[in-house]
């Protein structure tokens, strides 16, 4: 880490030893260390990247440190193979506002059951775009976006950002209308803030937080509930504001034993597929609705419960066989000059160590001379 300049003149009254004389008084420069906060994101997802971290919890939380999140995505950055590895793996969330990043692993059960009720939203979607008039226009332009990043703020700088288990983004909307969550039994609070998260920061572009609370891991009860949340401007004396409102508050699709519950379900209207101004200029007064009853999910989640408790197949040979690997290939050969380029940048690491080991001799002594 360097030291600027008032740093030296405020200890310029140090006098170093006499060996040190031909030294400079300040340390070398190096790249700053990540902090405890970078420190610890960064190792959890080389943990999970290494598969030495199976056990941990489905939904990790850090508060971070002011400038924090810009050293882990640094790191990120210097180092290809981890950050491929995120992208394509790790599902994690930041606010900026509040400073908290999330990271979350789902597991098969929720994939499965996600994959579910996208592919039935979107077969709706399909039905719909078939047809003729003004919904089918709007509705061909309605595709599903998984669990594309989403950068919410006012600012085109803003770092927050969030990965939704599945989404529905109009081709010409900025956000997704629909946005699907699911969470687990001891993280149930957490759906408020996301959805809140996501209305606010979106200035109600997106309509609809679809959340669906798994009691995974609880073995004694297999009960799943559904919550919505919408966009809603109440007037207030201080003028107009907008928050985000539960209009769908936990309503059980599976009970305790894994039965299905006679409830409404899931119930969308197209409309809130891209922000209220476009789905107007398309369609106008015209909509429909995307439904997907309550015993339609419970089938969903339990075809993915029974998948999970299944005992899978694998090939097996009838006989002993050996496994031969590949072989390494062959670093390449050095290419002209490269050899003389290593070899200045070796000689000037060994200066730079050398200089460091006497940087650090001079603050020992200081210190002992204190």
């Amino acid at each position: 880490m360097s030291i600027s300049q008032a740093d030296v003149m405020k200890h310029q009254d140090v006098t170093p030893p006499p060996r040190f004389t031909d030294q400079p008084l300040t340390p070398p420069l190096t790249d700053k260390k990540p902090s405890a906060g970078a420190l610890r994101v960064i190792a959890l997802f080389r943990q999970i990247h290494a598969g030495s971290d199976a056990e941990r919890d489905a939904r990790t939380e850090f508060q971070l440190a002011d400038g924090e999140y810009d050293e882990i995505e640094s790191t990120l950055q210097q180092d290809d193979v981890l950050s491929g590895y995120v992208d394509e793996k790790i599902r994690y969330d930041y606010d900026e506002d509040k400073r908290r990043l999330v990271v979350r692993m789902p597991t098969e059960i929720h994939e499965r059951f996600i994959d579910k009720v996208e592919d039935d939203i979107r077969s709706q979607l399909k039905t719909i775009q078939n047809g003729s008039g003004r919904k089918a226009e709007f509705a061909q332009k309605v595709h599903p976006a998984r669990s594309t990043h989403i950068r919410l703020g006012a600012s085109t700088s803003s770092k927050s950002k969030y990965e939704p288990y599945a989404s529905f983004r109009h081709s010409d909307a900025r956000y997704p209308g629909v946005i699907v969550e699911v969470a687990y039994s001891q993280k149930k609070p957490c759906l408020g803030r996301s959805a809140e998260n996501y209305i606010l920061g979106s200035d109600a572009s997106i309509r609809a937080v679809v959340c669906v609370h798994i009691m995974y891991g609880n073995m004694s009860s297999r009960k799943a509930t559904l919550s919505v949340w919408r966009p809603k401007l109440l007037t207030t004396d201080d003028g107009l504001e907008l928050r985000a409102v539960e209009t769908v508050a936990d309503e059980a699709f599976r009970d305790e034993e894994g039965n299905p519950i006679d409830q409404p379900g899931l119930r969308l209207r197209l409309s809130e597929f891209a922000y209220e101004g476009l789905a107007q200029k398309e369609m106008g007064e015209d909509d429909t609705f995307i439904y997907i009853p309550g015993s339609k999910l419970c089938e969903y989640l339990n075809a993915a419960d029974s998948k999970e408790e299944q005992a899978l197949g694998k090939h097996v040979f009838v006989q002993e066989v050996k496994k031969r690997k590949r072989s390494e290939t062959p670093p390449e050969e050095m290419r002209a000059g490269d050899e003389a380029r290593y070899a200045a940048q070796e000689e000037r690491a060994a200066k730079r160590a050398d200089r460091d080991m006497d940087y650090g001799d001079k603050s020992s002594t200081k210190s002992l001379s204190d």
